[in-house]
């Protein structure tokens, strides 16, 4: 019989339920894999959304690392620019060191600052006042200084190249 009720049998004129033992046996299976099927299906649901918890997690982790990560080179980029500075400074010192270590440097300082001179040297002064036009030496007499020109530059310049020749 492929019916899903139970076979009746008479039993005092009134008909009364007969249940064998293969229908009932088919009956409490057909709920049990029904229980099952609903036990799998929520089983299912839960894998899924912590399958999906985990790949969100892992996502997020992910994404913190990478930008660490470049926040991180960044910095290693901003330390790399630092240093070649540093090593230009570092060689420009060095070349000046070896220039102010360095003879010429030195004489050039004593001569300037110290009023120094070597051996065999002879320093000159020269001084303004004592200077006459056409190297003659001073005289008392003439002791009135010659009126200085105050023309614009413009004409000295003139007077210079097209000035008549004495």
């Amino acid at each position: 019989m492929g019916s899903d009720h139970p076979p009746r049998c008479f039993v005092d004129d009134r008909f009364h339920y007969c249940p064998d033992a293969k229908f009932l046996k088919q009956k409490v299976a057909k709920r049990n894999s029904q229980n099952s099927n609903l036990s799998a299906r929520i089983f299912s649901g839960i894998f899924f959304l912590a399958g999906l918890t985990v790949l969100v997690l892992i996502g997020i982790s992910l994404g913190k690392e990478a930008y660490r990560k470049r926040q991180i080179q960044k910095e290693i980029d901003g330390l790399q620019i630092q240093i070649s500075q540093m090593s230009q400074e570092n060689s420009d010192m060095e070349n000046l060191i070896g220039y102010l270590s360095s003879t010429d440097f030195q004489e050039k300082e004593a001569r300037e600052k110290l009023n120094l001179q070597k051996g065999d040297e002879k320093m000159i002064v020269l001084r303004k006042d004592a200077v006459q036009p056409n190297n003659q030496p001073e005289k008392a007499e003439s002791a009135v200084a010659a009126p200085e020109d105050t023309s614009p530059n413009w004409q000295k310049w003139w007077r210079k190249f097209f000035a008549a020749k004495n």
